[in-house]
């Protein structure tokens, strides 16, 4: 029996969206008769409404759940806001071992997404044959990493160099998907260094001469890395259309894709756009089992949805 714990501490106030993110949380409570996820998320967010069997809430305030990575990791960790838990995550295992005594897998990820159906990355095999999964072809994702309990992915974070002093730092320095992605991947760090010096405009191209020393890595690693292209940039006219009753997510040409993330649909400043989400741009219902028959529409302008014809 495979349960996995995916771990995600938020603190502050929850995003419009925490409902539709809940309830796909719960559409993957059982992705197949042997492998489970439970969402644990540490706040002191009010809490929502409508709570799932697989999304469970640990309420404590920011402080204190500081003052629990300090004695967990014996370190000074007093950051100013919540974003530099980026920088903490390839540490959730450790931070939050007593808790993970039940789950065979912990992972990471984030609250601005919206899953659909996860048996596209994770199945029986892949649990059996590889100790990490992550969904990225060239570093580790901070929004869905999956790692095996007691495998050498668990404590990998303790040989990042000068860690103590990194998680100290106020800056967010990327330890998640920079430094653990090093470690995970040392032979690939050539590829990785060219692949961002090429820059975006040839990113397509690159991931074809990426893909064979990715395919390689997967045969002899204990960790898989793969690009599911579940961080899009929209394009005006372009959506992404939830299927609830079925659970598929589809993209703008047909394909369908495990979750989709939203980083680029907001305001971020990893991409300088004027076509982002603005106020009013969620128009769903707070209860989505309402329209658990129809579809959701994903687009830069806003989260929407149409019964089924």
């Amino acid at each position: 029996m495979h349960k996995i714990a995916i771990i995600i501490p938020y603190f502050g106030k929850f995003p419009e969206w925490i409902d539709l993110f809940l309830y796909s949380c719960s559409l993957n409570k059982k992705i197949t008769d042997n492998i489970t996820i439970d969402w644990l998320i540490f706040t002191d967010c009010e809490l929502p409404q409508k709570i799932y069997d697989n999304t469970i809430f640990i309420q404590m305030s920011f402080k204190d759940y500081c003052q629990h990575v300090m004695s967990c990791l014996h370190i000074d960790f007093s950051p100013k806001t919540a974003y530099k838990f980026c920088d903490l995550k390839p540490f959730y295992g450790l931070v939050h071992e007593s808790m993970l005594s039940n789950f065979t897998h912990w992972g990471f990820g984030d609250l601005d997404l919206c899953y659909g159906d996860l048996s596209l990355i994770i199945n029986e095999e892949r649990l059996r044959k590889y100790e990490l999964i992550t969904t990225h072809a060239d570093r580790i994702a901070g929004h869905f990493t999956i790692i095996k309990q007691d495998s050498i992915y668990s404590k990998l974070c303790l040989k990042i160099v000068d860690w103590q002093n990194k998680l100290n730092d106020e800056k967010v320095l990327g330890l998640d998907e920079m430094d653990l992605t090093y470690l995970v991947r040392r032979e690939m760090v050539d590829y990785l260094r060219l692949y961002r010096y090429l820059g975006k405009p040839f990113r397509v191209g690159i991931y074809n001469f990426m893909k064979f020393p990715n395919i390689v890595h997967n045969w002899y690693s204990k960790a898989f890395i793969k690009e599911f292209y579940t961080s899009p940039l929209p394009k005006t006219g372009e959506q992404w259309v939830w299927d609830i009753k079925n659970n598929h997510i589809l993209n703008p040409w047909g394909k369908e894709i495990p979750y989709l993330h939203f980083l680029f649909f907001k305001k971020t400043p990893f991409w300088d756009t004027p076509n982002y989400w603005k106020s009013g741009f969620y128009c769903l219902p707070q209860d989505i089992s309402i329209i658990k028959n129809g579809i959701v529409i994903f687009d830069n302008k806003s989260i929407s949805y149409k019964n089924k014809e």
